[in-house]
């Protein structure tokens, strides 16, 4: 279980604010993990696009047992939540490729009311160190290429893209260390 209080400075109306986050790692083999993840996730899912945005396999409306099928049967995989007092606001998993030295990230989220403060980019920062922790040596995730936003953020962490997968509606980006 990963628990890590992460101390984030923003700059709120010129004066730079510290606000205390925790990430937890969760698992959705856990009952009442599970229970949570589905009321989070179907508040953050209400609108098409969003789930597209993180995940294109998904139809919408968005159903739980349709998201773990297609990416949660594994042991490998790594979720961790970002928490401010005691709300979940943010969301990213891991799997693990050891055997390729590679961690593909995936379902990075941010609740809208807390976007645009340096979160995603710290959740990554810290699911990359542990990924190093655990013997990665490069990184990669699949982005919608109309996801302006995150294509923004992968590529100011060092991912460049580096191809094309499902009909070419997600694009390859890779981060090697």
């Amino acid at each position: 279980l990963i628990i890590k209080n992460l101390t984030i400075q923003i700059l709120v109306n010129s004066v730079m604010t510290e606000l205390e986050y925790t990430l937890q790692e969760i698992s959705y083999s856990r009952k009442e993990d599970s229970r949570i993840l589905e009321a989070v996730l179907k508040n953050w899912f209400k609108d098409p696009k969003s789930l597209n945005f993180v995940d294109p396999r998904m139809s919408f409306p968005f159903q739980f047992k349709e998201w773990i099928k297609l990416s949660y049967q594994t042991e490998q995989t790594i979720t961790t939540i970002l928490k401010k007092n005691l709300w979940i606001i943010g969301y990213l998993s891991m799997h693990l490729r050891l055997e390729r030295k590679n961690c593909y990230l995936f379902h990075l989220f941010i609740d809208p009311q807390f976007r645009n403060k340096g979160l995603a980019q710290r959740i990554t920062q810290e699911m990359e160190t542990y990924g190093k922790q655990l013997g990665a040596q490069s990184f990669s995730i699949f982005l919608v290429p109309k996801n302006v936003p995150a294509k923004n953020l992968y590529r100011k962490l060092g991912y460049e893209e580096r191809g094309q997968s499902i009909n070419g509606l997600i694009k390859l980006h890779k981060k090697i260390i």
